[in-house]
């Protein structure tokens, strides 16, 4: 499938799934790829340490819409997403992560709102996280909705639904190495006048595992974070011109 077949890519980068990927990967074919003709996903493995690697050949042995990249090195969550949407075919691209806390039956919903829209964010509503990350995402929407100059209720949720190309016209204004490029991409969205839609989502409590953001990290990410949105924000991203 070249990029100009391609409808849609779904990036989702892991870590150390062994537990889940599967029931994620056959929700996303199921919930996803099978609802949107011409579609992939692209698997990001940040040098996974368990069994992570071996399902993911297996998947790909089994579905030819899944698409694995491996990281020659451990670079976090951040650098992860930024490769898989810069490696995307699709003219649309769903951001999720592989921990299986978003009820992907809810992408019909963000598919049918794309014409209207160049970016569908959800809005996590009776979140099933640790105290520092509702915290996290209190502090968040505080920081970037005064930045963008609008209200901006969870610019770091891993449901993301937008146009391929507004994250090109996007892409050289966030940093190569960004920490947070969920957050930038909201950001980013709303300083360029792009359309946005917001819809409340369904969060999931996590089904096995653990989050790899302990409370410890909390304050090094918020410091790393805040500063390259605070960066970001001072240098304007220019306007972007949609497909009307």
């Amino acid at each position: 499938m070249g990029m100009s077949d391609c409808s849609l890519t779904v990036v989702m980068p892991v870590y150390n799934e062994a537990a889940v990927i599967g029931e994620v990967l056959a929700a996303v074919c199921a919930d996803v790829l099978d609802l949107v003709p011409g579609s992939e996903v692209v698997v990001v493995d940040d040098c996974s340490t368990d069994a992570t690697p071996r399902l993911l050949v297996a998947a790909t042995a089994t579905d030819p819409r899944i698409r694995v990249l491996t990281n020659t090195v451990n670079s976090g969550h951040g650098v992860s997403v930024r490769r898989g949407f810069e490696a995307s075919m699709g003219e649309w691209i769903l951001q999720i992560d592989s921990d299986g806390q978003v009820d992907l039956r809810q992408f019909a919903v963000f598919w049918e709102q794309r014409d209207s829209s160049d970016l569908v964010m959800g809005k996590r509503v009776h979140r099933h996280d640790p105290r520092h990350r509702l915290l996290l995402t209190r502090f968040t929407r505080l920081v970037v909705s005064l930045l963008a100059r609008r209200r901006l209720v969870d610019a770091n949720v891993p449901f993301k639904l937008v146009r391929a190309r507004l994250f090109r016209h996007l892409s050289g204004w966030m940093p190569a190495d960004a920490f947070a490029p969920s957050i930038l991409l909201a950001l980013g969205a709303a300083r360029s006048g792009a359309r946005i839609t917001q819809l409340e989502i369904r969060h999931l409590p996590r089904r096995h595992g653990q989050s790899t953001l302990r409370a410890w990290r909390l304050a090094s990410a918020c410091v790393r974070a805040g500063w390259q949105t605070l960066r970001c924000a001072l240098a304007h991203p220019g306007a972007y011109r949609g497909d009307g």
